[in-house]
């Protein structure tokens, strides 16, 4: 008796799941751009103000050295060029335009992909 109950209740909830499945909207809009969806057009680095992430638009960035316990050697910090700007303080994924570098500020990219090895090649020049 418990095995029939099982495998009615089974095939009830089997049989309800792939009725809804058939109403469910899209999860996800595939030419949507991945990188800018919650601001459209707009570099998810840099939030548009165009200023590097890493060092804040300074050019420069402190650097700290962890404490060592050998030798007695404290903490210790300098500043250098920022690595990821090479000091100019623009934000390096979007070239200091603010705009998304995957869409081109549109929002939207091809459903193939391609717009990513495209991109890889420009920077590579």
């Amino acid at each position: 008796m418990k095995r029939r109950n099982f495998l009615a209740g089974l095939s009830a909830v089997v049989a309800a799941s792939c009725a809804r499945i058939e109403k469910r909207e899209a999860r996800y809009d595939e030419k949507e751009c991945p990188f800018c969806k919650d601001k459209k057009g707009v570099c998810s680095y840099c939030g548009g103000e165009k200023k590097c992430s890493f060092c804040e638009g300074t050019g420069k960035r402190k650097t700290v050295v962890p404490h060592v316990t050998e030798g007695n050697i404290n903490k210790t910090s300098y500043t250098e060029e920022c690595p990821y700007c090479k000091g100019k303080g623009t934000c390096h994924y979007c070239d200091g335009s603010g705009i998304c570098w995957a869409c081109s500020g549109h929002g939207e990219v091809e459903a193939s992909w391609e717009f990513l090895r495209s991109r890889k090649k420009d920077k590579k020049s």
